[in-house]
């Protein structure tokens, strides 16, 4: 019933675009495969002059893709074939384009998909991602995909607003397949200089660069919070593997001192290094303390993983012991 709804949607949103289907049928090079997408869109050609590009009438076994450029365009194939209007444009993007690739390098390719006639609720944005992840794991091109969708809608208005990103797509992006017709067009309007940044697109550059740093304080802190949880997890085990009920982390220290330290399995630096990684911890849960400098960050990461290797080897031998 799901996909159902999904057709008719899509079909009536494409039947109301004036103009969207050319009355001369063309066949294509090779005809879509009986999918999902064919039975939701009416089929329609693919239009040989779209962007002077012309799909490859080889049979995908006896194609030979020699660069990053052949294996996109072959992907973009597919992906059209199997979206059909669904996707306006696709778009290469990255080193591939700009010259400056390594082997191995990912192939980064922009998908535009048609937000303006089509309405895409959270049912039909499910299906599209698992079709198009089923598309991408079937691929064996021996490089790496990067796939990006961008809705129709926001392309423009980044555009209109002279987004940094969707600037630098047109200027270094080549079109793949371009059903719209619209990016090499606007693309030449860039590079003669047509095309300029807005007032309120460098405003909002500016406005986005706080939180990109606030975003990287918060991955420091998150590093001491994993070490924090890495070495409660691990004392939870040793003590509970000793016969103990897993303690409230504010009560490890303590029973790792009668346990282990007064016995001694355990040296007591390790106990005093987690009260002061709790202490930390408090801080940081309340806002006491908002920034850390990375040598700080690798001396508690490399206490966390010593701890962890003594409570292994506590764990170890306890077990050993209660096998005798």
């Amino acid at each position: 019933m799901a996909k159902k709804k999904v057709k008719k949607r899509v079909k009536r949103a494409v039947k109301k675009r004036k103009g969207y289907v050319r009355k001369a049928r063309k066949k294509y090079v090779k005809e879509i495969p009986e999918t999902v997408i064919k039975k939701i869109v009416s089929v329609t050609p693919l239009n040989k002059a779209v962007a002077n590009q012309k799909f490859v009438s080889l049979p995908p076994q006896q194609r030979v893709l020699k660069t990053e450029k052949d294996i996109a365009m072959d992907f973009a194939e597919k992906v059209h074939r199997k979206f059909d209007k669904v996707i306006k444009a696709s778009i290469l993007f990255g080193s591939q384009v700009k010259g400056g690739s390594d082997a191995g390098s990912d192939i980064d390719v922009i998908l535009i998909v048609d937000d303006a006639a089509i309405e895409w609720d959270l049912e039909l944005v499910a299906w599209y991602r698992e079709e198009l992840g089923k598309l991408i794991s079937r691929q064996k091109y021996g490089a790496e995909l990067h796939v990006n969708t961008v809705k129709l809608t926001t392309w423009w208005e980044d555009l209109l607003h002279g987004d940094p990103v969707v600037i630098n797509i047109l200027r270094y992006g080549e079109a793949l397949i371009d059903y719209a017709g619209f990016f090499n067009p606007v693309k030449a309007l860039l590079l003669k200089g047509k095309m300029r940044s807005t007032p309120e697109a460098a405003s909002a550059a500016l406005q986005r660069a706080p939180g990109h740093i606030i975003r990287s304080k918060m991955a420091e802190m998150s590093a001491i919070e994993g070490a924090y949880w890495a070495m409660v997890d691990s004392a939870q085990a040793a003590l509970m593997t000793a016969g103990k009920m897993p303690p409230n982390p504010e009560q490890i220290p303590e029973l790792l001192k009668e346990t282990f330290v007064d016995a001694g399995m355990l040296k007591m630096g390790y106990v005093k290094g987690m009260k002061e990684l709790y202490s930390l911890h408090k801080a940081i849960t309340h806002r006491q303390m908002g920034n850390m400098k990375g040598q700080e960050i690798d001396e508690w990461q490399e206490l966390a993983e010593k701890f962890l290797v003594e409570m292994t080897r506590i764990v170890g031998k306890l077990l050993e012991e209660r096998e005798k």
